[in-house]
C-alpha cells in the first residue's frame, strides 16, 4: 500500500495560527503545503542471522518539479530477554523464578544510504532493490543448564536481587507450616552439611541436635513411629487453638478431648489431628529458628543444582530484533517514509 503523506493548509488556519507557538510534528520532513515523496516496500527478510543483511524492495516517486536525491533505511533495535531458576533440592516444592524484559536500546537510526542512481524506472514508480546491515553484536545470547557454574556470567545476566529473592521465598515456604516437611527432611539428610554448624547453632539456641554428617546416620536421627508416646488435648480462646502436651490421659480437665502423640526426633511433632483424620507430622515451632538458620545457609546454586543431570537449573535467553522504515529525500532535504514495516528479527 502506498503512503501519500501530505498537509493542505487554509487561508483561514493559517491566519488563526499565525499568532501561536505551535508544535507542527511534520516540520521534521516537510514544509507546509509540501507533497513529500511516495514510498512503499516490500521487506524480504523478517529473519535474519547477526552480521547479515536483511533485503527488501522498494518503490517512489515524487512531485512534479521534485527531484529524488537520496533514500535510507532507519531502523531502532528492540531487546527481549528472560531468565529463570528452578529449585532441584526440593521435590514438593517446585519452585521456579522467572523475569522478562522488553527494551528499547537503540532509538531510530540510519543503518544505510542508497543513491538515487541504483533505482529503476519502471514506467510509474522507482524500484530500489537491496538490503541494509545487521550487527553480529546482536546476535542471540543463551545460558541453560550449564555444568560448572560461572558467578560473572551469572552476574551479567540476573538482577542483583535475584538470588536472595530466590531463596527467601524457599524459607518461606518450607518453614510457614508443615506442608513441605518432606522436603526439610530431605534436605538435612541428603544436604552436605557441616558438624561445625550442628554444633554452632546447638550453641546458639541451647539444644543438643545429632551432629552426624552421614547420610545414614542422619536419617537414624530424624525418625518417627506408630508407638504413643503421650497425649494432649485443646484449647480455643479468642480464636486462636493451644496445644497442652500431657503425659497421661487422666491429667486432661473433664471433657477435654484426648488425643496421641507419636514417639518421635525431639525436635518433631507427631500427632493424630481430628481436621485430618489422621497423623500430622511437623517440625515444633520453638524449634524452627534452628532449622530455618541451618537451610539458610545453603547457597542459592546449591538449591537449583539438578544432581540427577549434574548440571544447574538456570536458563538465560537473549534475543534482539530491528524496527525498520525506508525513507526517501527530495532536493529540498524533506522524505516521505514506509509505515507498513515489518519487525526484523536476529538469529
Amino acid at each position: 500500500m502506498k503512503s501519500y503523506i501530505y498537509i493542505a493548509m487554509t487561508a483561514f488556519l493559517a491566519v488563526t495560527m499565525s499568532s501561536c507557538a505551535v508544535h507542527d510534528p511534520f516540520a521534521e520532513y516537510m514544509d507546509i503545503g509540501q507533497m513529500l515523496p511516495t514510498v512503499d516496500w516490500e521487506q524480504n527478510s523478517v529473519l535474519v542471522k547477526a552480521g547479515n543483511y536483511a533485503t527488501f524492495k522498494a518503490k517512489y516517486y515524487t512531485a512534479e518539479g521534485l527531484e529524488i536525491d537520496h533514500s535510507e533505511v532507519w531502523a531502532m533495535i528492540k531487546r527481549d530477554q528472560t531468565a529463570e531458576a528452578t529449585s532441584k533440592l526440593t521435590s514438593a516444592l517446585a519452585y521456579t523464578k522467572s523475569i522478562a524484559q522488553a527494551d528499547t536500546v537503540r532509538s531510530m537510526q540510519m543503518q544505510e544510504t542508497f543513491p538515487h542512481s541504483k533505482a529503476e524506472w519502471d514506467g510509474h514508480e522507482y524500484v530500489l532493490n537491496d538490503s541494509f546491515p545487521t550487527s553480529r553484536t546482536l546476535a542471540p545470547q543463551t545460558w541453560a543448564a550449564p555444568t560448572t557454574w560461572d558467578e560473572e556470567k551469572f552476574n551479567q545476566y540476573y538482577p542483583s536481587t535475584f538470588k536472595k529473592e530466590f531463596v527467601d521465598h524457599m524459607i518461606t515456604y518450607l518453614t510457614r507450616d508443615s506442608v513441605y516437611y518432606n522436603d526439610i527432611r530431605n534436605i538435612y539428610i541428603n544436604y552436605d552439611f557441616t558438624a561445625e554448624q550442628f554444633e554452632a547453632l546447638n550453641a546458639k539456641y541451647g539444644v543438643s541436635f545429632p551432629t552426624v554428617t552421614e547420610t545414614g546416620d542422619k536419617s537414624d536421627a530424624w525418625y518417627t513411629t506408630n508407638e504413643v508416646d503421650h497425649y494432649y488435648y485443646e484449647t480455643v480462646e479468642n480464636g486462636v487453638t493451644t496445644i497442652h502436651e500431657i503425659n497421661s490421659q487422666s491429667e486432661a480437665p473433664s471433657g477435654a478431648k484426648v488425643y496421641e502423640i507419636y514417639k518421635s526426633s525431639p525436635w518433631i511433632m507427631c500427632r493424630f489431628s481430628d481436621n485430618t483424620g489422621g497423623r500430622i507430622t511437623y517440625i515444633r515451632h520453638e524449634y524452627m529458628p534452628y532449622w530455618k538458620e541451618l537451610i539458610s545457609s545453603i547457597p542459592f546454586e546449591d538449591w537449583i543444582y539438578d544432581s540427577a543431570e549434574k548440571s544447574y537449573a538456570v536458563n538465560f535467553n537473549r534475543s534482539y530484533s530491528l524496527l525498520p522504515e525506508f525513507r526517501v529525500y527530495d532536493n529540498n532535504g524533506k522524505y516521505g517514509k514506509t509505515t507498513d514495516n515489518k519487525e526484523v528479527s536476529i538469529n
